[in-house]
């Protein structure tokens, strides 16, 4: 998960540093990839916080969760990068990307600091 959030800040970076078409073909590829680290991860993590008879609901509540959260998103991204344009629309996504590394990097300080049984 760690590597997931540190891909959308490089992720962030290219589409800054460019419009053509490398940055956004290279932007969109390290961003699946980031996404599908931080997906995979958290998936991982709320399995672990789930009892094995909560977890089918857990997830298709967090599934449910996540995809409205994308649409909204997605709906919100086209008014705000016509609105304001596609450098606000990156930097906006920084505190996100942010809230989520201080997250992983807190849980990684969290279970080292637990000893396993």
């Amino acid at each position: 998960m760690a590597a997931g959030a540190l891909l959308m800040y490089v992720v962030v970076g290219i589409a800054l540093s460019g419009i053509s078409v490398p940055h956004f073909w290279l932007a969109l590829v390290l961003l699946g990839i980031g996404w599908n680290f931080l997906y995979i991860g958290g998936t991982a993590l709320l399995s672990e916080a789930s009892s094995p008879s909560e977890r089918a609901k857990t997830q298709g509540a967090n599934d449910s969760i996540i995809f409205l959260t994308l649409m909204l998103s997605s709906f919100a991204s086209g008014v705000l990068i016509d609105a304001k344009g596609w450098e606000v629309l990156n930097w906006l996504a920084l505190p996100f990307i942010t809230v989520a590394a201080v997250v992983v990097l807190w849980l990684l300080a969290r279970r080292r600091a637990v000893p396993s049984v």
